[in-house]
C-alpha cells in the first residue's frame, strides 16, 4: 500500500509540475506580446503553442493569436497555413478557407493547400464544393492519394454509393488491399466450392459492421473463413455463415482468394438498395441472454443500455470537433427518470466517471467478470436483447446493437466518417438505428436536448 501511495503522489507531483510549467510558458509568452503588441512572431508562438496542448479551454486563445500573427504578417505561407489548419480543427470554417485562399492567392496551385481547403469544405459538410476541389487535384496529379480517399469519402458520404465504390477502388488497389482474384468470382457468380479468406480491417467496429458480407459470400456457395481480432472470437462464433472463423495470428487455412472485409463493398458495388441489411447478422449466446433475462426479469422499467466513451488513445488521433466522447453527466436527466433504469455498457475508458454520479442519478453496473469471463461483448450482446433502447458514442457496442437489430440511439459530433451519411438521422446500414449529429461543433447540449425531447414526447410516453 506504501508503494501504491508514493507513485500516486509522484503523479500528482508530475501533473502539477506541468500544469506549473504551462503557466509559466503562457505568462512568458503574454509578457512578450504586453511589450511588443504588434510583433506577429510572438504572436504566431504563443498561439502555436496553445494550439499544441490540444485542450479545448485554450481553443479560442490560440486562434485569437494565430490570427493575428496573419494579420501582421499577410504574406507569411507558414503562419497561414498553420492557421487555417487549426481554425478547421476547431470548426472555424470560414477562417481556415480565408487562410487558404490567402496562401492561394500567393502561391496559386499548392496543391496541398488545395487539399487542406478540399478537406475543410467536407469537415463542413459542403460535399460537393469538396468533391470538385479533390477531382482538380487529381486531373493536374493523378497519382495524390490524398485527393482520391478525399474524393471517394466525399461521395459516399453523400449516398452516392456506386459511384464512390468505383472512386475508392483506385485506393483499395494503391493500398495493396485489391483481391482481383475475388473480384473476378463475384464479376462471374463462380464462388461456388471457392475457399475465401477475409480479414478485418481497422477496429472493432468496422469489423462488426462489415462482416455482414462474409454471409453474402456464404450465400454465393463459398466456403468462408473469418480471421479476426482475438475479442470478437467468442462473439462471432455464433455467426453459422462463417465456417473457419480462426484468430489474426495464428493459422490460416488454405484459401483460393483472400481479401480484407472492408474492401468488398468496392467489389460489389453496392447501392444504397443492394447494402446487405441481413439484420441481424450478428447473435448473442443463448445461454447468455437467458442468464440476464433471469436477472432483469424483476426490472420493470424502461431499460437503457449506454455507453459514453470511445478508445481515448482513438479519440485523441481526430479533429477536435470529430471527438466522439461526451461526458457521463449527460445521462443525468435519463438516470434520475423514475419509470428508466440506466446499464452501462462501457468499456475501460469513462469508467472512472461513474464516481462523479450525483445522489439522485443511478446507472447499473456489472461487476468485473461481465464480457471477460464468456469473452468481449458477449454478455453486452446478451443482456442487450433484455434492454428496450441503447444509446451510444460512436463505438463498437453501437455497431453490436445495430448488427443485432436492438433499437439504438448513436450520438455523433459535428464531423464524423462518411459512413454515416450527410444530414441523415437514419442509417442505411442499420434500419434500427436513429442518429442524433451536432449541427454546430462542441455543442452536445443541443444533440442531448434533442434526444430528451423525442424520447419523452414519442418513447417513454408510449411505453408507460
Amino acid at each position: 500500500m506504501k508503494q501504491c501511495a508514493f507513485y500516486l503522489l509522484l503523479l500528482l507531483s508530475v501533473a502539477l509540475h506541468a500544469d506549473q510549467d504551462h503557466a509559466t510558458r503562457i505568462a512568458q509568452h503574454e509578457a512578450l506580446i504586453a511589450q511588443e503588441p504588434t510583433n506577429g512572431a510572438h504572436h504566431f508562438a504563443f498561439g502555436d503553442y496553445l494550439a499544441s496542448l490540444d485542450q479545448q479551454e485554450y481553443y479560442e486563445k490560440a486562434f485569437t493569436h494565430l490570427k493575428k500573427a496573419t494579420q501582421l504578417e499577410p504574406r507569411n505561407l507558414q503562419w497561414l497555413f498553420r492557421h487555417g489548419t487549426f481554425a478547421c480543427r476547431i470548426g472555424q470554417i470560414h477562417e481556415s478557407i480565408e487562410a487558404y485562399k490567402k496562401v492561394l492567392t500567393l502561391h496559386p496551385g499548392l496543391t496541398s493547400v488545395l487539399y487542406n481547403a478540399g478537406f475543410t469544405f467536407k469537415t463542413a459538410g459542403q460535399l460537393e464544393l469538396a468533391a470538385r476541389i479533390y477531382t482538380h487535384i487529381i486531373a493536374t496529379n493523378p497519382d495524390y492519394e490524398p485527393a482520391r480517399l478525399g474524393l471517394a469519402f466525399a461521395l459516399l458520404a453523400q449516398g452516392k454509393y456506386k459511384e464512390g465504390w468505383k472512386k475508392h477502388l483506385w485506393n483499395v488497389q494503391k493500398q495493396g488491399k485489391d483481391s482481383p482474384e475475388l473480384r473476378a468470382l463475384i464479376a462471374d457468380g463462380a464462388l461456388e466450392g471457392k475457399r475465401i479468406l477475409l480479414v478485418p480491417e481497422g477496429g472493432l467496429g468496422d469489423t462488426l459492421q462489415f462482416v455482414r458480407y462474409a454471409q453474402r459470400i456464404k450465400q454465393m456457395g463459398a466456403y468462408v473463413t473469418v480471421a479476426v481480432q482475438r475479442p470478437l472470437l467468442e462473439l462471432l462464433s455464433e455467426c453459422d455463415y462463417i465456417d473457419s472463423l480462426v484468430a489474426l495470428g495464428t493459422a490460416i487455412p488454405a484459401y483460393d482468394a483472400r481479401a480484407t472485409l472492408m474492401s468488398l463493398p468496392t467489389f460489389f458495388q453496392d447501392s444504397e438498395n443492394t447494402l446487405p441489411q441481413n439484420i441481424p447478422y450478428i447473435f448473442p449466446n443463448q445461454e447468455r441472454v437467458a442468464h440476464w433475462k433471469k436477472q432483469l426479469q424483476n426490472d420493470h422499467t424502461f431499460k437503457i443500455g449506454i455507453c459514453w466513451q470511445p478508445d481515448t488513445h482513438n479519440d485523441v488521433s481526430r479533429l477536435p470537433i470529430a471527438r466522439r466522447g461526451i461526458p457521463l453527466s449527460f445521462f443525468n436527466t435519463l438516470g434520475s427518470t423514475p419509470g428508466v433504469t440506466l446499464y452501462s455498457l462501457q468499456k475501460h475508458e469513462g469508467l472512472d466517471q461513474l464516481t462523479d454520479l450525483p445522489n439522485h442519478v443511478t446507472v447499473k453496473t456489472f461487476d468485473n467478470t461481465f464480457d471477460v469471463t464468456h469473452g468481449s461483448f458477449v454478455d453486452s450482446a446478451a443482456i442487450m436483447q433484455s434492454l428496450d433502447l441503447i444509446i451510444s458514442t460512436d463505438t463498437a457496442t453501437a455497431h453490436l446493437a445495430g448488427a443485432m437489430g436492438k433499437k439504438v440511439w448513436l450520438l455523433l459530433p459535428f464531423n464524423t466518417d462518411w459512413r454515416w451519411l450527410l444530414n441523415r438521422s437514419d442509417s442505411p446500414w442499420y434500419p434500427t438505428m436513429r442518429i442524433f449529429q451536432q449541427t454546430q461543433p462542441f455543442d452536445w447540449d443541443s444533440v442531448i436536448h434533442n434526444l430528451h425531447t423525442i424520447f419523452f414526447n414519442e418513447v417513454f410516453h408510449q411505453h408507460s
